[in-house]
């Protein structure tokens, strides 16, 4: 027993000390059995590869897509300016790229994704600055595990043309949008500053008509102040790009100031007088009625408003057209405000000739005014006068010579010859074109002096005849 036990522990020592050799002779068959199949082991691994590749593409598959309007930043602009240039781009504001992305990707891709930049640092000698596009850090699709490709993109570079830089001042205009609410208007706005400093190329401020600020007016009931933003517009009516020019200031303060309506009379008034022998026979005038605006308290009071029309020494037909805004301004010193677009009434006097009618008067048809006591008148006109009445026919028909009430005004005459005006003082709606007539004035007590010692006929009455016959010839004279 004790052999048989001995040669096992013999038997165990023996496989003992050969299975370590086994061991490192499988390994080293295995090294050897890998060297043999690199080649076959690699093409497996590319193909596995290619095969999840095809599986992907065909489950979400490469597309290339135009991306376009991609806005370009400029950068480092100041180099410039520190020259006394400024740049106008030509070309390069927007580029159009084109991307490589998985579909699910690509067709989500937009603009807002894309950071493209044209360093101003880097321009050539021929002014194009080169534009360098990158993804964006905040855009939702800039991670690692998500492949985009930038292809293409077009221009490559933006193209500048040098100006001089320079400024210039402009009014500030201001420009309504909508209406205000029905019985009420805009009737004044203040913009404040009225004036703005505009810098850039002097080719883009050669193109600037006008600078604006919109307020926006609809429906408004009472007056507000607001800010507005400049905008800049050139001759045919086009905003001009913001990014292009500079402004000393980006907002202004807009005043408004809205007043309630009235609609009022217009009438119209004559002034002065017609050529001699003509009258006004009517007047005519359009709008008859405006509408102005102005305080509550001082619309209660006004419910027309009265524009004179000069007609002196018009003969025939006269029309006009008045300024309304005018008059109201001053009449009314700015209290009210025109609403109405059309600032003029047209106005027309009708102008006609008078018919007339001749009236011979005697001399006792014609009343004595002013004579004082102690002198007595003779009139050494013996002929009746001729008294020439102008007025409308209705008028004329009805009058007479006692409705003329004519006299003579002898107040401070003196003794002598003289020819006075005969004035007529008629209640009658007509024009009297008098003449003169020859009076003589003298002392009382010598026309009734009798001179008891000349006797009979050869005496004092004689000379009174030969005094009174002198005095019919001047008049025929």
């Amino acid at each position: 027993m004790s052999e048989i036990r001995k040669q096992l522990e013999d038997g165990q020592q023996e496989a003992a000390q050969k299975q370590p050799g086994r061991a490192k002779s499988f390994f080293i068959g295995m090294a050897g059995g890998l060297r043999r199949n690199l080649r076959w082991k690699l093409l497996s691994l590319l193909i596995a590869v290619l095969v999840w590749v095809t599986i992907m593409n065909i489950d979400d598959p490469y597309i290339t897509v135009t991306i376009p309007d991609v806005p370009v930043t400029s950068l480092n602009e100041s180099v410039l300016q520190e020259q006394g240039k400024i740049s106008d781009i030509e070309s390069g504001r927007t580029v159009t790229l084109k991307v490589h992305a998985p579909s699910s990707i690509a067709e989500n891709l937009t603009a807002r994704d894309f950071n493209a930049v044209a360093d101003y640092r880097q321009m050539s000698l021929v002014y194009a600055v080169p534009i360098q596009v990158s993804l964006r850090q905040e855009s939702p699709y800039n991670k690692e595990d998500i492949d985009i490709t930038i292809v293409s993109r077009q221009p490559e570079v933006m193209v500048l043309t040098l100006e001089d830089y320079t400024s210039e001042t402009f009014r500030v205009d201001i420009q309504t949008l909508g209406e205000a609410a029905e019985g009420y208007y805009v009737s004044d706005m203040v913009v404040k500053p009225n004036l703005v400093q505009i810098s850039g190329s002097e080719k883009q401020i050669d193109r600037i008509e006008r600078v604006v600020v919109e307020v926006g007016t609809g429906q408004v009931k009472k007056s507000f102040e607001r800010q507005a933003v400049l905008r800049a517009y050139d001759k045919n009516g086009y905003e001009i790009d913001a990014s292009t020019i500079e402004f000393d200031t980006k907002e202004v303060n807009v005043e408004v100031t809205v007043l309630p309506v009235k609609k009022i009379l217009l009438l119209i008034t004559t002034q002065g007088e017609p050529a001699y022998g003509y009258e006004c026979t009517g007047i005519q005038h359009v709008p008859t009625e405006i509408m102005i605006a102005g305080k509550a308290e001082d619309l209660e009071g006004i419910y027309s408003m009265t524009i004179p029309f000069d007609i002196d020494m018009q003969s025939k037909d006269y029309g006009a057209k008045l300024n309304i805004e005018t008059y109201l301004n001053e009449y009314y010193e700015g209290k009210y405000v025109l609403v109405d677009e059309e600032k003029y009434v047209t106005v027309t006097a009708y102008i006609e000739k008078l018919p007339t009618k001749d009236f011979k008067v005697r001399s006792e048809d014609i009343s004595v005014v002013g004579l004082a006591e102690e002198y007595d008148l003779l009139y050494t006109t013996k002929s009746d006068i001729n008294i020439k009445v102008l007025g409308r026919q209705e008028e004329l028909d009805k009058l007479t010579v006692q409705n003329l009430k004519l006299y003579i005004d002898v107040t401070d005459y003196g003794p002598g010859n003289y020819y006075v005006s005969v004035v007529s003082d008629t209640d009658a709606f007509v024009t009297v074109r008098t003449g003169t007539i020859g009076i003589r004035i003298v002392e009382a007590a010598d026309t009734f002096v009798i001179d008891d010692t000349a006797g009979g006929e050869n005496g004092n009455g004689t000379e009174g005849e030969n005094a009174g016959g002198t005095g019919e010839e001047n008049d025929g004279t």
